[in-house]
């Protein structure tokens, strides 16, 4: 099965190419969207796209864990993720 993914560069190519912009153009919106996007992230805030995506960041409970070679537990601290959720476009896009 041939490889369906698009890198950046590939992104950045058929977007412009189907709205008409340059590719210059495109890169510069897309590197703005996600410099945007890390921001509103960090200072805890949600993104959302109706219909596409959500992003939003969301805290982690300190845990025990275990070192897979020895076998002894180890403290996790508490932290932050990243957690994306598929919009219902998104979703019926996949189906």
């Amino acid at each position: 099965m041939a490889d369906k993914s698009l890198n950046k560069t590939e992104l950045v190519a058929k977007v412009a190419a189907d709205s008409g912009q340059s590719q210059t153009a495109v890169d510069s919106v897309l590197n703005a969207f996600f410099a945007t996007l890390a921001d509103t992230v960090a200072h805890d805030g949600k993104v959302t796209i109706p219909g596409w995506l959500g992003v939003e960041r969301t805290a982690t409970a300190a845990r025990t864990g275990r070192n897979p070679q020895t076998g002894e537990e180890i403290q996790i601290a508490a932290g932050h993720r990243v957690k994306l959720t598929a919009g219902s476009k998104l979703k019926a896009a996949a189906k």
